[in-house]
């Protein structure tokens, strides 16, 4: 049994495409190399003694359809909140494992669902795993919430692949509602989802960051030029008048995703190094007032 704060990428848990992977921080390593992105899963799927893989992070219920996913031989599942300050959805949860030679049992303990007389917090059963098949069987149906906020990034699914892109993917009209996704000439992988471009892992197909985003994409045409060269937002002005157009060119690494948050941990010790500095000035301030 693995336990980790963030998940790790590839595991197929519910991200949410407005907060984690906008601001880059879904998964372990999320900043980092592919490598290092990638070894977490890698792990799990070379070592089939790894069973199960808790991990939190996200502040979501266990009520959703993919806060259980199975990787391999490894079921990865997302662990909610206590708290009713740190909650997304009112609902504060805790998973419960028990296991033996035969398998686990994966349970929610759900602290906003309480016995009116005794005060205990009902127990529900969500999973069983099987070591001798591998079968990891869903006690129960999922409680998806249907609107926007809860919309979980999206996962580039074969029926949407784009094998040699050359021109127009998505029209200005029907951008907002278009899906597809295709692979660069430079091995990255980008898609066209939500009205935004968004930058996947080439091997895992895990959402990375958002490309371009919504304010930039709307009214705009997305074309890929010689197969995966270059892309490309044409925005047309009228039949007098030359179309604007803006090539998407990625980051010094490579990538294209954009960094709208700066790493948690250089800003931690940046802090941290501000915090030593402001009490050796005052430390300083005190002997020469003496």
């Amino acid at each position: 049994l693995v336990f980790s704060h963030a998940p790790p990428m590839g595991s197929g848990l519910r991200v949410l495409q407005d907060v984690h992977i906008r601001n880059g921080c879904a998964w372990l390593n999320h900043c980092e190399g592919e490598a290092e992105r990638r070894c977490f899963l890698r792990l799990a799927l070379d070592n089939p003694q790894v069973k199960l893989w808790c991990s939190g992070h996200f502040h979501l219920s266990h009520d959703f359809e993919d806060s259980i996913s199975k990787v391999g031989s490894c079921t990865f599942v997302q662990v909610g909140v206590i708290g009713p300050r740190s909650t997304r959805d009112h609902r504060r949860q805790t998973r419960l494992v028990q296991g033996d030679a035969d398998g686990l049992r994966i349970y929610s303990v759900n602290h906003h669902d309480r016995d009116p007389e005794t005060g205990a917090a009902s127990v529900r059963l969500d999973a069983d795993l099987d070591f001798a098949s591998g079968e990891l069987n869903l006690a129960h149906g999922s409680e998806d919430y249907d609107h926007s906020d809860w919309f979980s990034a999206y996962e580039p699914e074969e029926s949407c692949y784009l094998a040699a892109p050359n021109g127009q993917v998505a029209c200005a009209d029907t951008e907002p509602g278009a899906v597809c996704w295709w692979h660069m000439a430079d091995g990255k992988t980008l898609g066209v989802h939500d009205g935004r471009i968004v930058e996947y892992d080439a091997e895992t197909l895990s959402p990375l960051g958002i490309a371009v985003d919504r304010d930039r994409l709307a009214g705009r045409q997305v074309v890929v030029v010689n197969e995966g060269q270059a892309v490309v937002l044409v925005q047309e002005r009228g039949e007098d008048k030359e179309p604007l157009v803006e090539v998407v060119h990625p980051n010094d690494d490579g990538s294209y995703w954009q960094r709208v948050q700066r790493n948690k941990k250089v800003r931690l010790e940046e802090k941290a190094r501000e915090a030593i500095a402001k009490q050796w000035i005052a430390s300083q301030n005190k002997q020469h007032a003496r």
